[in-house]
């Protein structure tokens, strides 16, 4: 911040050593993360919170390599019922 007094935001970045992109967010809002807004928790409901730790973590465990499109295949031919958009939760939650 001391040298944004005399440079331009992606000179004074460079200076300091991140980018200018993160320059002009912290001239934005320059509180300190701890500072700002939590993220929002969830919204809906979690759709695959029966399912989870009862069928899809001991299948992965099982067989680490699994692709989460045949987990999912596996969960549609046993529960018929299972929206196809879960695919892309089921994805995400298997990649974190």
């Amino acid at each position: 911040m001391q040298f944004r007094k005399s440079d331009p935001a992606a000179v004074a970045a460079a200076k300091a050593g991140f980018s200018p992109a993160t320059a002009y967010s912290q001239e934005k809002d320059p509180r300190l993360p701890s500072q700002k807004k939590a993220p929002r928790a969830r919204r809906r409901p979690d759709p695959l919170e029966d399912v989870w730790d009862s069928e899809v973590v001991p299948m992965l465990k099982a067989a680490p390599g699994l692709r989460p499109i045949g987990v999912f295949e596996e969960l549609r031919r046993r529960r018929p019922a299972l929206d196809s958009r879960m695919r892309r939760t089921l994805e995400r939650r298997i990649r974190n």
